[in-house]
């Protein structure tokens, strides 16, 4: 018995014993060698069954009867390159045990032996694979049994590479999954950055099956690696986004990707690789400045702050519902609801008697914002705050959809809405909507707006006028609206489409 080391096989040593043919021979050397690796303290050791048949010999059946009687392993893997033999392992195992030995691939879990093959010498291995305490080879027929392990490892085995972005953003935990995945399959993983200009890859060694599986389960972690990472590159361009400077002088967005780089490389003050039309920069996004890889050119940056942006936005009305992202949606009111009873209230008030077929809530937030900016701004501008109005509009059902999305544009007005100036009308009395502008469609149903209407300071109105007029000598300082009669105004009409919300849609006969 001789140990020498174990060269470029993945084990620390080799013991080296006179091949034998007859079973209590055999016997009594795999127990020798197991009381020397007792000896001598090591972890684990491994029989391969290789060559044996050259000597008529059941590879199995020859070295399992030692071992079973000899040791109780606690750890045990059996790792066969030619499917033929694994039938002689199972026959040899169902005399040790009653239970039958499930057969699940061509690498089976039982009590026996483990042994690891990797036999490409050139490449880095990023995880380190299993390595054994020392290997007992039996010396017989080496030179063919080295010859049919090359041939056999042609042919059982496959190498993959996975090319993939998101391969960059391995944390410390997908490493350690990726070790974990080595381990249990036995392949040999490798870590490649690539180039700038290229995709970081993994490469993959190993038995066939194995490499496949280990291959599907590393894509589907990069799937949702880019999910992820997609999520929160849409999440940061709501809050912030970079643009850089073009060659006219017009600031451009950049892409999703992009903007999170750039502002994951700002909150770090660290510089970052982009690409800007195509083209290799180094951005610092702390300068706002981005560098040309030659050094030759530099492009500006610019970082806008959208947070800041929303959080000064307008609330919305408490009442409105959640619009799932939409632009203008229209919410049905329930009948005998607070809000359907108000504004029945303001319908009634003077005696209209209608039945109302729905009443539909508008909410454009756009368009709400925009006329609580200008209500702010007229607050200031006459100081007071009485400058707003609950008005009615009748319509068509043509221009109802119009109105939902873009207001009262003057280019709705009625037939008559010329008397007292080209601008929008609206009535302090439902009736006068419902009768004389609220058209029937062809089932009969009339349409009127309960309108929010920002009359503010007001004068007498007359034919032709396309702004109010001025209040005093400054051309700069106008009325806000005008009205039909000073003494008792019933029709107010504005000229900024803005000045009105359309806030209820009401349905009649």
């Amino acid at each position: 018995m001789i140990l020498t080391s174990a060269g470029q096989l993945r084990s620390r040593n080799i013991v080296h014993v006179v091949g034998q043919n007859d079973p209590a021979n055999i016997k009594n050397t795999v127990y020798s060698v197991l009381k020397f690796c007792e000896e001598n303290k090591f972890s684990s050791v491994a029989f391969p069954a290789l060559g044996t048949g050259l000597c008529k010999l059941q590879s199995c059946e020859q070295e399992q009867p030692g071992m079973h009687t000899a040791v109780r392993p606690s750890s045990v893997k059996i790792l066969i390159f030619q499917t033929a033999m694994l039938k002689h392992f199972h026959m040899s195992m169902k005399k040790r045990q009653e239970e039958r030995v499930q057969e699940k691939t061509v690498v089976s879990e039982a009590e026996g032996i483990t042994l690891f093959f990797n036999l490409n010498k050139n490449k880095i291995i990023v995880f380190k694979s299993l390595l054994l305490t020392h290997i007992c080879l039996m010396l017989q027929a080496a030179s063919q049994a080295k010859k049919r392990i090359i041939e056999q490892i042609r042919t059982e085995q496959e190498q993959k590479t996975i090319s993939d972005p998101c391969i960059s953003q391995l944390s410390q935990a997908d490493m350690e999954k990726l070790k974990a995945l080595q381990r249990e399959l036995t392949v040999s993983i490798r870590l490649d950055k690539g180039a700038e200009d290229q995709d970081p890859e993994i490469h993959l060694e190993g038995l066939t099956r194995d490499v496949y599986t280990a291959e599907s389960a590393i894509r589907s972690e990069n799937r949702k690696r880019a999910e992820a990472l997609m999520k929160k590159a849409s999440e940061m361009s709501e809050l912030v986004e970079w643009q850089f400077k073009d060659h006219n002088g017009s600031m451009v967005a950049f892409d999703m990707n992009t903007n999170l780089t750039l502002e994951e490389a700002f909150k770090t003050k660290q510089k970052a690789k982009i690409k800007i039309n195509n083209d290799a920069y180094t951005a610092d996004p702390e300068r706002e400045k981005a560098v040309s890889a030659n050094g030759r050119h530099d492009v500006e940056l610019h970082r806008k702050d959208l947070k800041e942006k929303a959080e000064n936005a307008l609330p919305l009305p408490s009442c409105w519902e959640d619009m799932k992202d939409d632009l203008l949606k229209l919410f049905a009111v329930a009948p005998a609801s607070n809000e359907y009873n108000d504004v029945e209230k303001e319908l009634t008030k003077t005696g209209l008697n209608l039945n109302i077929i729905s009443i539909e809530r508008v909410q454009n937030p756009s368009l709400w914002q925009n006329y609580q900016i200008m209500k702010k701004q007229m607050e200031v501008k006459n100081k007071h705050t009485n400058n707003e109005l609950l008005l009615f509009h009748g319509t068509t059902d043509t221009s109802i959809h119009l109105i939902n999305k873009q207001g009262f544009n003057r280019s709705y007005a009625g037939k008559n809405a010329a008397m007292y100036g080209n601008g929008s009308y609206f009535a302090a009395d439902p009736c006068y909507s419902a009768g004389n502008y609220a058209t029937p469609d062809t089932s009969g149903h009339k349409r009127m707006y309960q309108a929010r209407v920002l009359v503010g300071d007001y004068t007498q109105g007359k034919k032709g006028m396309i702004t109010p007029p001025p209040k005093s000598g400054s051309a700069s300082d106008l009325y806000d609206s005008v009205i039909d009669d000073a003494a008792n105004p019933t029709m107010f009409v504005v000229f900024n489409d803005i000045q009105a919300y359309p806030e209820y849609l009401i349905t009649f006969t």
